[in-house]
């Protein structure tokens, strides 16, 4: 979650902090000064508590608004499953709110929405957060809902049945019966051949229909249990009643060591992979993923300048050219998604008119090859870095938003403060470091490409 400044005057009193930070960082390995953190809103005083049955706990308080987020970081996603049983990792965000020993199914609705709460969950390939938002009063009640199904969910075929068609009907509706869903879903089945990010987060219809009771018991045991789990409070708390409060909750519930991943290395790509869809839409569309890194490389900062510059904005390079001079697109976009594994260099882009992937794709190197040839602007990299570090100021201007950029560097890099050194690291990427990462990773032979085309038909 980002949240904009609200007034452009503020937005540029960071940005020239930045260049500050930027300019006493430079040529250093070394994170910002405790000063410099606290004009950015990046300095808090974060307690962290780990419990002797493993559960960890992070805690900001904060008095500035009378609000609370309580989050809580499963360290399970796609990652840890196996075929066969693909999208059981996302089945668990579902059952979590289907009732434990004390509540019943619609407790967190009936004690905690019906009272201005805001509940939610999510699940990524690498973990699994459920997160409230609230008036402070809610806290024990917030703790007593979330310790209890910890502790004791209540899994049942009924259960199992209902949920499953919730999910059936999800993955119907967002990938196929959506062709950008499945173009998304061909594109990591296309770039991974042995590593579980090949398969989608919501699973496979086939394999959610073998899900067994004894599977749900077997995982729950394994992931759901404290030594698996992070607590993250951000907001207006009182620190040591919080943690008493927790003591109590919590401390009595089994745990052990997080389970260790087995996750087999994937092999080298080698040559240029592509595959078309045809599907009932309007105009091409393409998608493109080059194997790039994992989060704790030093390249992925390159990487994300990189694509910042090439397109974040009307004034990007590769808008500038496939959307404003040759007008091929309706629009073109690209991220570094750098997540625990080796993730992907994305672009998608949506024709315009007749014009062809093919047209695109010729542009588009065109773009990466003046990069790679010639480089960046040292104007493009300040704007870029500046753009970043911003975006990360953005999203800690919530109590929510704190505690999932805490969550986040907790349960990637296993440590609350890491980025500290993460920002540091952005303000030191050199035209160099872009140059070097944009020849080093955006070749031929590690790009996988999903064309969309009019029609009807297999993939081909």
């Amino acid at each position: 979650m980002k949240l904009c400044f609200r007034n452009v005057r503020a937005r540029l009193a960071v940005a020239g902090l930045i260049a500050l930070i930027a300019a006493s960082c430079a040529g250093k390995s070394t994170r910002p000064s405790d000063e410099q953190l606290a004009k950015l809103g990046l300095k808090f005083n974060l307690v962290q508590k780990k419990f002797d049955n493993g559960l960890n706990v992070l805690i900001v308080e904060d008095h500035t608004v009378p609000v609370v987020s309580y989050q809580t970081w499963v360290n399970v996603g796609s990652v840890d499953e196996e075929f066969g049983t693909t999208g059981i990792a996302h089945l668990f965000e579902h059952l979590m709110f289907k009732g434990s020993a004390k509540y019943g199914p619609r407790a967190f609705f009936q004690e905690l929405e019906a009272k201005g709460a805001n509940v939610n969950a999510y699940t990524t390939r690498d973990y699994t957060v459920f997160h409230e938002s609230f008036v402070p009063d809610l806290l024990p009640k917030v703790i007593d809902l979330e310790s209890d199904r910890l502790a004791s969910l209540r899994l049942s075929d009924e259960v199992l049945f209902t949920e499953r068609q919730v999910v059936f009907e999800e993955r119907r509706l967002r990938t196929e019966s959506s062709p950008e869903g499945r173009v998304q879903e061909a594109l990591w089945g296309l770039a991974y051949r042995a590593h579980p990010y090949r398969w989608p987060v919501i699973g496979y219809s086939e394999d959610l229909n073998r899900i067994t009771i004894e599977d749900l018991t077997n995982f729950f045991g394994k992931y759901y249990q404290p030594g698996n789990v992070t607590l993250v409070i951000v907001g207006d708390v009182d620190t040591k009643k919080t943690l008493e409060l927790l003591d109590v909750a919590y401390a009595w519930i089994p745990g052990r060591p997080r389970p260790a991943r087995s996750i087999g290395k994937e092999p080298e790509q080698t040559e240029e992979r592509r595959i078309v869809i045809k599907d009932r839409v309007a105009a091409e569309k393409v998608a493109m993923g080059y194997v790039v890194t994992r989060a704790e490389d030093d390249d992925t900062y390159a990487l994300d300048v990189l694509a910042n510059i090439l397109f974040a904005g009307n004034g990007s390079r590769a808008t500038q050219r496939i959307v404003e001079k040759k007008d091929l697109a309706l629009g073109i976009s690209g991220v570094a998604y750098t997540p625990l594994y080796p993730g992907l260099f994305m672009i998608n882009a949506t024709l315009k008119g007749k014009h062809t992937a093919s047209e695109l794709e010729a542009e588009l190197d065109q773009v990466l090859a003046e990069v790679q040839e010639n480089g960046v602007t040292d104007e493009e990299i300040s704007t870029a870095v500046r753009q970043l570090t911003v975006q990360t100021v953005d999203s800690v201007r919530t109590a929510h938003g704190l505690g999932t950029l805490i969550g986040t560097v907790m349960v990637i890099f296993g440590d609350p403060n890491r980025y500290q050194s993460d920002l540091a690291k952005y303000l030191n990427v050199t035209k160099d470091d872009v140059r070097r990462v944009a020849k080093k990773y955006l070749t031929k032979k590690r790009r996988n490409v999903v064309t969309l085309v009019p029609g009807q038909g297999e993939a081909e």
